[in-house]
């Protein structure tokens, strides 16, 4: 149950960062962290402190979010695709 509802969390996170125009499949937190580091107005110091049993949370999230994303780019260039929509319709 515990797994689920971790994953619910997730899911939740992700759809606001999308409702508030932030980049595919990133978390609200991975956002602050990103926001962050272009010196721009955020909310990692309260979002770490709901998490406080890890300090780094935003920026955790951040660095599995660049994982996956550069993994995906890469993939898809190996593939040959010029974008995601091309691979999803055969465009």
């Amino acid at each position: 149950m515990v797994k689920y509802c971790k994953r619910v969390f997730i899911a939740f996170s992700i759809l606001v960062n999308t409702l508030l125009g932030g980049k595919n499949n990133q978390t609200f937190s991975a956002r602050n962290w990103q926001l962050k580091r272009d010196n721009k107005p955020n909310l990692v110091y309260i979002i770490d402190m709901v998490f406080f049993l890890k300090t780094s949370h935003c920026q955790d999230s951040w660095s599995k979010w660049t994982i996956i994303n550069n993994s995906i780019t890469k993939y898809n260039e190996k593939m040959g695709y010029g974008n995601r929509r091309e691979m999803y319709f055969n465009e």
